[in-house]
């Protein structure tokens, strides 16, 4: 069946965010291994971050919403879902940007704006979604309440990108995630993860890097996207 974006606004409009936000998973012969996050920008178009699918698209899809709503209680032990396969038709690998596009997407109400990190300044109340510690098979839509710490330029391949920091620690599984500025509900923002120096350490302990247990998350701005659209 095709994907139908409707969202009901109300007095609780972020309620409505898991229409809106997606897991990205890749289809094995043992089930769906899942990757990370992306959200909807347009009509049969989803951002995520190019490390989530590694720049492939061989059997990737989104797992389709469970909840109409963010108020309901998740079932951690439903494994149940639905896919869409999702094809990338656009990448920007010196932002850590992917686009992901679908034709079976027949509508699209998007709660959000687009807008960009030059709509926030450090101390800016935001809010993140995603689905922290899907490395390990954990499928709960999750928003995380934070505060804009820094806005940055990362340099590479010859470009500086606008970036903010956020005062919150992000888990494998956020990237990709959208981060909204909570003064207007615009998307500013994607996750791209914690602040590894140096590309992480040597050592893991449980499979978690020493080095990103802090509470610097890097994202990218938003306005970006349009430019790949």
């Amino acid at each position: 069946m095709p994907l139908t974006i409707i969202t009901n606004q109300d007095n609780q409009p972020l309620s409505y965010i898991s229409q809106l936000v997606f897991a990205v998973g890749r289809v094995t012969s043992s089930g769906v291994t899942l990757l990370g996050t992306s959200f909807a920008i347009a009509k049969g178009k989803f951002a995520t971050t190019k490390h989530v699918t590694d720049g492939n698209d061989s059997n990737l899809v989104i797992i389709l919403p469970k909840y109409q709503s963010l108020l309901e209680y998740q079932d951690t032990s439903d494994t149940r879902v639905n896919l869409l396969d999702v094809k990338i038709s656009a990448i920007d690998p010196f932002r850590d940007i992917c686009i992901l596009s679908t034709d079976r997407v027949e509508g699209t109400n998007l709660l959000y704006r687009l807008g960009g990190s030059d709509d926030v300044i450090p101390g800016s109340p935001v809010a993140t979604f995603g689905f922290p510690h899907a490395d390990n098979g954990r499928l709960v839509l999750t928003q995380q309440d934070t505060h804009v710490g820094a806005r940055i330029l990362i340099e590479a391949g010859g470009l500086k990108s606008k970036h903010i920091i956020l005062n919150v620690q992000a888990r494998p599984g956020q990237s990709g995630g959208p981060v909204i500025n909570l003064r207007d509900m615009s998307v500013i923002g994607m996750i791209i993860g914690a602040y590894a120096p140096n590309g992480g350490g040597s050592i893991s302990l449980g499979g978690v890097d020493p080095q990103t247990l802090h509470q610097t998350t890097h994202v990218i701005s938003a306005e970006y996207f349009m430019e790949m659209m």
